[in-house]
């Protein structure tokens, strides 16, 4: 069926509707709260899987996320968490895919006032130096957002924050911006979201009398 079982990605995910079928799921803390991150900042469904207890800071009323890094191997995250634990010894993190490609803006800001905010701040409070925030596999991750919406992908989720993104383009919110937000590359990606397909155009073309 490839990559779209169930099609494109043609409409975004309302927030009541992610509130209540979040409050209404029987999933653990932490997977809830690892789809609060994908919701708010629509990035890549493996790219919280790599936030870490540092990679989150609070300063008054507001979480500061920085989502751009992965380790290269296994053997070197035991490395690297020996190393912090023993010395201020670091070993160099490898680019991950956001920051790889010079688009990472630096720790994402979220209000805590925002639904589900909290979720992530508490499972954050809880998670042990030097250790992930979310320590489950991309699989698991999958799974979680398909209980939610078992014809969706979690693609939808990043979807949904683009092209909300993109129709607020001005005079306020750059392209750059949402560029550094998302790990997007190119303006062209940012500017298709959110737009019907020529297909769909073509079909109404058909229809005209």
């Amino acid at each position: 069926m490839g990559k779209y079982k169930f099609g494109k990605p043609d409409q975004e995910i309302e927030l009541e509707d992610f509130k209540q079928k979040l409050n209404d799921s029987r999933l653990p803390k932490r997977q809830k709260a690892y789809l609060v991150v994908l919701y708010w900042f629509g990035c890549r469904r493996s790219e919280p899987l790599v936030i870490q207890k540092e990679d989150i800071e609070q300063k008054e009323d507001r979480l500061f996320i920085t989502i751009s890094y992965r380790y290269a191997d296994p053997q070197l995250e035991e490395e690297r968490v020996k190393a912090h634990k023993q010395s201020d010894v670091k070993i160099p993190r490898i680019p991950y895919s956001r920051e790889k490609h010079g688009q990472a803006g630096g720790p994402t800001e979220l209000p805590l006032s925002y639904f589900g905010v909290d979720l992530i701040r508490e499972v954050w409070l809880q998670t042990n130096k030097a250790r992930k925030v979310f320590p489950f596999s991309d699989k698991t991750g999958y799974r979680a957002f398909k209980k939610l919406y078992p014809t969706k992908t979690p693609h939808w989720a990043r979807y949904t924050r683009v092209t909300r993104l993109r129709k607020k383009l001005g005079s306020e919110l750059s392209i750059d911006a949402v560029k550094s937000f998302t790990g997007i590359r190119r303006d062209s990606t940012i500017e298709n979201y959110g737009l019907k397909t020529k297909a769909d155009i073509h079909k109404i073309a058909d229809m005209l009398e």
